[in-house]
């Protein structure tokens, strides 16, 4: 059978078949000969997890219709300990409501019997391609604009989040000075940004900088400029405020700052000049000045020292929500984060995902959203991120309640193979351990088809 062409051949990728037809197990076997994958098979779900127990798959291909224990229950067990292991599914034309359900919940994708050879070839191919054992031969890259209205530069279209552009549309284009309060992560330097991009001044330069990043000293010498000696040592130094001429100034985290640094910059903005750190010489620059903080009370005290300079000093302040305020914009700032990562083929995130997504804490908000969304895509191997996948990016325990046939079933089999493990598949020692005769924990390796020599080493 000839290699697709849309794929490169895909040596050395481990495939795990599970299916209690043994003619079908055979004729899939057949199929995938000329790929020279590293191909093992199962009969049941038991047995597929008896054998992942010590070995480790790139795909699983499983039918749906199992004996005890169905495929997708052998597919959530899985992903509660690998949420990136894809898994095909197999199903009868009279299951398909079953595979829907199955798909939207994170495999990778479902075939209905009797499938086609090449659109099973074509399946595992392109489930292996998300997992790094071959390239695609179309471009990986899509150009994303960055032009957008202004507006758009933070999603959201919940009140409060409207609220803020509400502000923002009103105060933007005067020469106010704007102070972004809020949460890490809350998105104020985004909305800093839109509010320049909103003013008269969008045309010109915005530069920042953060009073948290450098020592004092240094961020002084960004600010103002440095006129050097001309070395490559000491260079000159063009100041932000300079650079930022006719434009805005943003300076995040200012209560960062001492009083003496903040009475400076406000004292220069006000009187429209400024001198380099190592000068006397001053030049003149227009700024619209503009602040992030994450705390109020900082707010406050610094707009008492600004008070004191210029009691008819402009000053708006503008509280950004924490997303927990605003959770009902969560779909939506996934899926611009999503769209900006410029992906060919952008995996969805399944219902449940998504509500996990809308329910969580997020303390550190919508940076940690972002974050979150972005590890889930690069690592998900289906066409759907499942709530598996983002409960493992969220560092969050996976809670499974089985019913306890399936739950007695499931701990048997992890016990055996763990007793199996600790004696390098000495049956005796493992009997003795278990305080089981010999004879009965062969039955037991028999129910749950463990291979004691697997363990062996």
């Amino acid at each position: 059978m000839p290699y697709s062409k849309k794929f490169s051949p895909t040596e050395s990728a481990k495939l795990l078949l599970v299916d209690d037809n043994a003619d079908l197990i055979k004729l899939m076997k057949m199929r995938l000969k000329p790929f020279k994958f590293e191909l093992r098979t199962a009969g049941s779900a038991e047995e597929a997890l008896s054998l992942l127990s010590y070995w480790t798959p790139n795909l699983i291909v499983t039918d749906l219709q199992l004996p005890n224990m169905s495929g997708m229950e052998l597919f959530e067990t899985v992903h509660a300990n690998n949420p990136l292991l894809p898994v095909i599914v197999l199903t009868a034309h009279g299951t398909i409501p079953d595979a829907v359900a199955a798909t939207q919940a994170g495999v990778a994708t479902f075939l209905t019997k009797p499938f086609d050879g090449k659109e099973l070839v074509h399946e595992i191919q392109s489930a292996l391609l998300v997992n790094g054992f071959c390239r695609s031969s179309k471009p990986t890259h899509k150009a994303h604009s960055s032009a957008e209205f202004w507006r758009n530069r933070v999603v959201g279209t919940s009140p409060a989040i409207q609220s803020v552009f509400e502000l923002i549309d009103r105060f933007a284009p005067t020469n106010s000075v704007l102070v972004f309060v809020g949460e890490l992560g809350t998105g104020k330097s985004e909305l800093a940004r839109a509010a320049h991009a909103r003013s008269t001044r969008s045309d010109k330069v915005l530069t920042h900088i953060s009073c948290s990043s450098l020592p004092e000293t240094l961020i002084e010498a960004e600010i103002y400029g440095k006129i050097g000696n001309g070395s490559e040592s000491e260079p000159e130094q063009i100041g932000l405020l300079r650079q930022a001429n006719g434009g805005t100034f943003l300076l995040n985290d200012f209560d960062r700052g001492s009083p003496a640094f903040l009475k400076k910059l406000l004292r220069a903005t006000i009187n429209k000049q400024a001198h380099a750190i190592d000068s006397d010489e001053p030049y003149s620059f227009d700024v619209r000045l503009m602040g992030t903080t994450k705390r109020r009370d900082a707010y406050d005290r610094s707009m008492e020292r600004a008070w004191e300079l210029n009691p008819e000093l402009d000053v708006t302040l503008l509280s950004i929500p924490p997303l927990r305020e605003h959770r009902e914009d969560i779909p939506s700032i996934v899926q611009r984060c999503i769209e900006n990562m410029g992906l060919d083929d952008n995996p969805q995130f399944s219902k449940k995902a998504m509500e996990l997504l809308t329910s969580a804490e997020w303390p550190e908000n919508i940076y940690q959203l972002n974050s979150v969304v972005r590890q889930c895509i690069r690592l998900c191997r289906t066409k759907v991120v499942s709530e598996s996948l983002v409960n493992s990016r969220l560092n969050i325990p996976v809670a499974r309640i089985l019913p306890l046939t399936s739950a007695h079933r499931e701990f048997e089999r992890n016990y055996l193979t763990d007793v199996l493990k600790s004696t390098n598949g000495n049956v005796t020692r493992a009997a003795y351990i278990s305080k089981r005769n010999r004879t009965e924990f062969h039955r037991l390796l028999k129910k749950h088809k463990i291979e004691a020599a697997s363990f062996r080493q």
